[in-house]
């Protein structure tokens, strides 16, 4: 079906999208914190900036100011805060922003495709994809990161075959959300990425643009990267250079160890991380070697989505740009990072390309066996039956308590609360977590198997107790517990929380 604009029937859809996320996201809304340390990152920083403290960790006793995550979405908590100050505040933004992501998904997936039907599809597949409705049910940064990132390129492709006034408009509107999408998120300079290809290999008339988006990308890029260097250069691209980050023992990484580092990466976002995002019908125990079965069905995929994208009528270079420079950045990330969420700001393009393949397909088809009638795509929609049990399980995790090992840490947390005990710091796995609910200082242990650097390193950042948890993390038995058990004359135990065991233990002067 090809495209055709009819200003009552997208009112029609509108309605129907908020209608479907309200029924969606009440369903699954959790009011808890979740078990992932970036989500109280994020609110700890922006709460440090609606303090007017500045962006620095105000967990740190030493008050250190933050390198590793991008200020942007800690800026939209900040203003969040000024309004409400709690965790459901920022929960709700996040959800806005998924509501105004659909809607931006429609009027994208349509003019790209040229297909209203693939739009209409499209929809029902976002409503209910559990990644989506998680993500914008925390404090993390995914679902703003997707919001802008499908504002800057809608304002791109509308300025496509613009001249005049509203081609400049909108030229800059496409400049100032990729900004506000790369402070969000860095892998946003895939955007610019693809703003460059489509003008060098589409608009080269328009080259204006390019030559001022580069500068324009350098000026309000610098201050932020001085800072860094300032302090050390940025987190992110230290993490990458390493082997594992998680493991910096291990050190840098070689061209060799890269090559093999990529082809993982390929390995795993063919057969997990794609077929996760549009179908996440499956949980994947990443530790596993694909199985043939996991080979089969991802080749089968990404050969329908690249026959999509190939296909597409119009805007089908931005497309590609996009993808293929997101795509080249994540094939760099540490293999030890899996998981969806660094795919998931390309799900709108993925099922777009996924739906116009299946699309292009029924049509050979058609065409092969000489059939007259036209082959109808709506009953792919029967797929979303398989997506109902991963709903409901959002939905039973949102009305569950903490588990026992996260509910007796957040216990030994409140131990100082309630004993309005704050001028001390705290040494554990997830310190920002830890101060969600201790209202002390906390700091990380030092990644070493030297005990005694370890115990030195924790007299320096002025560490008064240590806590021995249970959150099923290597490093605190790798590491933590082994120097105390080597040097228990140092520790006194104060507290301990059985089933499962955790420790609370005062560092002795």
């Amino acid at each position: 079906m090809e495209l055709s604009k009819n200003p009552n029937r997208d009112i029609f859809v509108l309605i129907a999208i908020l209608i479907g996320f309200m029924i969606s996201y009440a369903y699954v809304f959790d009011t808890k914190i979740d078990m992932n340390g970036d989500n109280a990152s994020y609110y700890m920083l922006g709460k440090a900036l609606w303090q007017g403290e500045g962006y620095v960790s105000i967990n740190s006793i030493f008050k250190s100011p933050n390198n590793h995550f991008p200020p942007g979405y800690p800026v939209i908590i900040s203003g969040v805060l000024h309004v409400w100050d709690s965790f459901t505040a920022v929960k709700l933004l996040n959800g806005l922003f998924l509501l105004c992501t659909l809607i931006l998904a429609y009027f994208i997936v349509r003019d790209i495709s040229g297909n209203n039907v693939i739009a209409w599809i499209s929809i029902p597949f976002l409503l209910v994809n559990t990644h989506l409705l998680r993500f914008s049910t925390i404090m993390m940064s995914e679902i703003p990161f997707l919001f802008f990132s499908l504002l800057s390129i809608y304002f791109f492709f509308k300025a496509y075959h613009q001249t005049g006034k509203r081609e400049i408009t909108n030229y800059i509107a496409a400049f100032i959300f990729f900004m506000v999408a790369f402070y969000i998120r860095t892998l946003g300079i895939a955007l610019l990425a693809s703003f460059g290809l489509v003008v060098i290999f589409d608009l080269k008339k328009k080259w204006k643009v390019l030559a001022a988006y580069i500068p324009a990308f350098v000026l309000f890029f610098v201050p932020w990267w001085l800072r860094s260097q300032h302090l050390g250069g940025n987190s992110y691209i230290n993490q990458l250079v390493m082997i594992n980050p998680y493991r910096p023992e291990l050190g840098p990484i070689n061209a060799g160890e890269l090559y093999v580092r990529i082809i993982k990466n390929i390995e795993r976002y063919i057969t997990r991380e794609i077929p996760d995002v549009l179908f996440p019908f499956k949980t994947f125990n990443y530790r596993d070697e694909a199985s043939i079965g996991e080979w089969i069905t991802g080749i089968l995929i990404a050969a329908i989505i690249i026959a999509g994208i190939v296909n597409l009528k119009r805007y089908k270079k931005l497309v590609v740009g996009y993808m293929g420079s997101t795509f080249v950045a994540l094939l760099l990330w540490p293999d030890v990072w899996v998981g969806v969420r660094f795919v998931l700001p390309l799900l709108p393009f993925l099922l777009m390309g996924f739906l116009n393949g299946i699309q292009f397909l029924f049509t050979a088809l058609r065409k092969k066996l000489n059939y007259t009638k036209t082959m109808p795509l709506w009953p792919v929609l029967l797929i979303l039956i398989a997506f109902y049990p991963d709903v409901r399980n959002l939905h039973k995790k949102a009305k569950m308590k903490y588990e026992p090992k996260w509910n007796n840490y957040f216990e030994t947390a409140k131990w100082f609360r309630k004993r309005e005990i704050t001028d001390v710091v705290v040494s554990c796995r997830k310190p920002v977590m830890f101060y969600l609910y201790s209202g002390t200082f906390t700091t990380k242990y030092k990644y070493t198997q030297d005990d005694k650097d370890l115990i030195t390193d924790l007299r320096a950042r002025k560490t008064d107790y240590v806590v021995i948890d249970q959150l099923g993390y290597s490093s605190t038995f790798r590491y933590l517990f082994p120097a105390i058990q080597n040097n228990s004359d140092q520790f006194e135990l104060i507290l301990h929380i059985e089933k499962p065991d955790t420790y609370l233990l005062k560092l002795l002067p």
